[in-house]
């Protein structure tokens, strides 16, 4: 049973070391491959990115490395969790904190106050008009079955 505890360790180990998420910025401009690590695995940018500057160049792809580095920790997180079972899986996070998509996920946004408005003017309804047949549907007795 240690034995194969030790080799299921060793194989998660290795599939973690090995493991990178590629990730396709919003823009479209960039695509980069990352470990959990942050190392850059690759990267691909569009010529149309170039034309923007060196600015927008550095935005962008440090933009791409961080969600694709946020995705390989997050497939890492789940990868231990089918390994290790969720038990597990919570004591790594209480001790690494959150895995980035729970700790930007927030199912619960609270409503802005809204700014203080003077009610809205009331108006006077138009008075009904009396209606004949109102009563006829009751006064119908196959209606009353």
């Amino acid at each position: 049973m240690n034995e194969e505890r030790l080799q299921a360790t060793e194989q998660l180990q290795r599939e973690l070391g090995a493991l990178t998420a590629t990730v396709e910025h919003p823009n479209s401009m960039c695509t980069v491959t990352a470990s959990p690590k942050g190392e850059i695995k690759a990267l691909h940018l569009h010529p149309a990115l170039l034309n923007q500057g060196a600015r927008a160049v550095g935005q962008v792809v440090t933009e791409t490395v961080r969600l694709a580095t946020n995705a390989a920790v997050q497939v890492s997180f789940n990868k231990m969790a089918l390994a290790l079972g969720d038990g597990m899986a919570i004591d790594v996070e209480s001790i690494a904190g959150d895995s980035p998509f729970r700790s930007t996920w927030n199912p619960v946004v609270p409503p802005e106050a809204p700014a203080e408005q003077a009610p809205p003017e009331r108006r006077q309804r138009a008075p009904r008009a009396e209606d004949a047949d109102d009563d006829a549907f009751f006064d119908n007795p196959s209606w009353l079955r």
